[in-house]
């Protein structure tokens, strides 16, 4: 049976300063977990959202995720830090292997414009692979709320996506059924790692390659650890989930051609929606 054992930590953190108290909480659930194989933060656990802590890549914050994961033995999924290259800041989220090795730095796509100011998109997408287990693809919060971006992955060979997050806002519901869509729909498993408490609305939500909820947090603290069933995943690839759709298969044979991608290609009706700026009073 191929699995992989993963705890996605839901922490009640302060809006910076939390890097002691990640080594510790890393450190702990390995200690208590020793299945466990690949920990996943949640988004900017480390600093939160200030920019006046933006570092390089291989600045002193990644630098010791990798002393992390190094230590426990881990992969690790550092949540997510701002970065800094060539006059712009990125949201990142370090992929560290068990040696302390950045693997990939994968870059947010759709920064949540127009709240996360000053934020430039990445442009590409990021799987890694744990040799002879799985290939896992990653996004960053607000990238789930487009299909696209698990769609590629799934394209890509993903056959789980971990997704780090910071929501704190009413539409938290909406995003639980986004990740169960987009498990059901590319058939895969889907790990979204929320903060707690003071800065996050928790709820953090782990599904399976049907959509189905193998776990759903509360809004607390909680340490998220499942086994993910690699075989059970290639069966519903194969048959569908409990014998019915198979749509990675009908994807791939509909050649179809998607008029938003065609090159060039403009839409009156979403030119007419006007610039992307935040609401204001309506009276």
């Amino acid at each position: 049976m191929a699995t992989i054992g993963i705890a996605a930590l839901q922490l009640d953190l302060e809006k910076s300063g939390n890097l002691t108290r990640l080594g510790e909480e890393i450190a702990a659930a390995k200690k208590r977990l020793p299945w466990v194989e690949l920990i996943v933060l949640p988004e900017l656990a480390a600093h939160g959202a200030d920019l006046r802590h933006a570092e390089p890549a291989d600045g002193p914050t990644e630098r010791e995720l990798c002393r992390m994961a190094r230590a426990a033995g881990v992969w690790l999924v550092g949540g997510s830090l701002y970065q800094n290259e060539g006059g712009r800041t990125y949201n990142v989220a370090p992929v560290i292997d068990p040696a302390g090795k950045v693997l990939r730095r994968y870059r947010k796509m759709f920064p949540f414009c127009p709240y996360e100011q000053g934020i430039a998109p990445g442009e590409g997408f990021c799987t890694f692979d744990l040799p002879g287990v799985a290939r896992f693809g990653v996004i960053i919060c607000y990238d789930l709320w487009f299909p696209e971006t698990l769609r590629s992955l799934a394209w890509l060979g993903a056959q789980a996506i971990l997704c780090p997050t910071l929501t704190n806002t009413i539409d938290r519901e909406v995003e639980l059924a986004l990740a169960r869509a987009g498990a059901a729909s590319n058939q895969c498993y889907l790990v979204n790692v929320n903060g707690a408490g003071r800065l996050a609305y928790g709820r953090s939500i782990v599904c399976g390659p049907g959509g189905e909820v193998i776990h759903q947090a509360g809004v607390g603290r909680e340490i998220i650890a499942v086994e993910l069933d690699l075989d059970y995943l290639a069966r519903v690839r194969e048959r569908g989930w409990q014998g019915l759709a198979q749509p990675l298969k009908s994807f791939r044979d509909h050649r179809l051609s998607y008029p938003p991608y065609e090159p060039q290609a403009r839409s009156a009706t979403l030119d007419a929606l006007g610039p992307l700026t935040k609401p204001q009073p309506t009276r």
